[in-house]
């Protein structure tokens, strides 16, 4: 199940000769491709049976199943950063035969297994013409999916109007853990209403918005390959939660050599407080707790740190201020007992933190230009048209 590229070996969820793409295809594929994909199938197709081989093979040699990353790409994706994200995934895989560090060789050995995936599956251009071949988003493989990441490039104007695409997505995104848009790729996650402020929202099975709620959805706009907010420090941020900041240091200066001062800010390698943890920690405290009053040194106590500090870091990792973060909180829980619920809009107020009927018709003429009770219309004509 190994797919050898350049120097380095990562598994590649491929398929089985019967099902394999046309050869004009194919034949781009080898010549172009960083790596190849899966089927067009859905459901428990090839790229499936193939995963379970993939970890039934790891089981028998005593080795823990390969981690999971799924690629989403669309027509003009941008090339540079998901080859970016899978040579960083392939370095990981061959750091301990690379390495001389003990810290990297006493602990386990990475080992990731990469599928691209597509709205309907199938060959998919890049903004340079060159091609892979992808599975559906609707593929069974995506349940055992660790994280996902959305691809940039020109394509994603037009991908954010695929409305299978973005069906697809809020469908599967709330089962994975972490979902990370690279650069225009946001758009893709706001269309599909799984960005950081519009996550929870639409969705009328509670188990679900839970699910998405409690998910990593990280939206930045994308500026150097290098960049804190590239696809690098993104695919870095997985393997240092996997396997730690040795690796992940190990991986950046093999990938881009002298970077890692830089990408260390945000991966927090060098912050012995383990900041991110802490502002996590508080952000999901104030989740948890909207209901009830909320003041910035609240929140900062949670964290462990100054409210000056507090203020700087929450911002810098969240992208939002505490309080906005709270605010949209509120506004998140309120569009879901707007949706589920007939309670009445003054005891849907008090129970998200809103104060009054009044309160949260202001926040909701601002936020969306409509008021709660046409919000709650708006959405079961949408869920009665469906």
């Amino acid at each position: 199940m190994g797919h050898v590229n350049g120097m380095s070996r990562l598994q590649i969820v491929r398929l089985p000769s019967a099902d394999t793409a046309p050869a004009s295809d194919a034949s781009r594929s080898n010549r172009h491709e960083t790596a190849s994909g899966a089927a067009h199938e859905s459901g428990s197709g090839p790229a499936h049976e193939a995963m379970q081989e993939a970890m039934h093979e790891a089981i028998q040699e005593g080795k823990a199943a390969p981690k999971r990353i799924g690629i989403l790409i669309f027509e003009d994706f941008s090339l540079v950063e998901v080859s970016s994200i899978s040579e960083v995934f392939s370095l990981a895989n061959e750091i301990d035969t690379l390495s001389a560090s003990a810290a990297v060789k006493s602990g386990p050995v990475p080992d990731y297994a990469l599928l691209f995936l597509s709205s309907d599956g199938g060959s998919v251009a890049s903004s340079c013409s060159m091609r892979i071949w992808t599975e559906s988003l609707d593929t069974r493989w995506m349940s055992e999916c660790d994280a996902l990441f959305i691809a940039g490039g020109e394509g994603a104007q037009r991908a954010k109007l695929d409305t299978q695409l973005l069906r697809r997505l809020s469908r599967v995104a709330p089962k994975i853990s972490f979902v990370k848009a690279i650069g225009e790729g946001s758009q893709i996650l706001a269309a599909a209403n799984l960005s950081l402020q519009n996550r929870a929202l639409d969705f009328e099975d509670p188990a679900a918005a839970s699910a998405l709620t409690s998910s990593l959805f990280i939206a930045e706009q994308t500026l150097t390959l290098d960049d804190p907010k590239g696809p690098i420090a993104a695919a870095l941020s997985i393997i240092k939660r996997d396997y730690g900041p040795a690796v992940a240091r190990e991986v950046s200066e093999r990938s881009i050599p002298g970077a890692w001062p830089k990408l260390s800010a945000v991966l927090d390698d060098t912050d012995v407080g383990g900041v991110r943890q802490k502002i996590d920690a508080a952000a999901r405290w104030m989740r948890e707790n909207y209901i009830r009053p909320i003041s910035i040194a609240d929140a900062a106590r949670v964290a462990a740190m100054s409210e000056r500090n507090f203020l700087r870091r929450f911002k810098a990792q969240i992208g939002l201020t505490p309080s906005e973060y709270l605010l949209r909180a509120r506004l998140d829980a309120s569009c879901m007992l707007l949706a589920a619920t007939d309670l009445p809009v003054d005891k849907i107020a008090r129970r998200c933190g809103a104060g009054s009927g009044d309160g949260l018709a202001k926040i909701f003429r601002k936020r969306l230009s409509i008021s709660p009770t046409e919000y709650r219309l708006a959405g079961r004509r949408k869920a009665a048209e469906e």
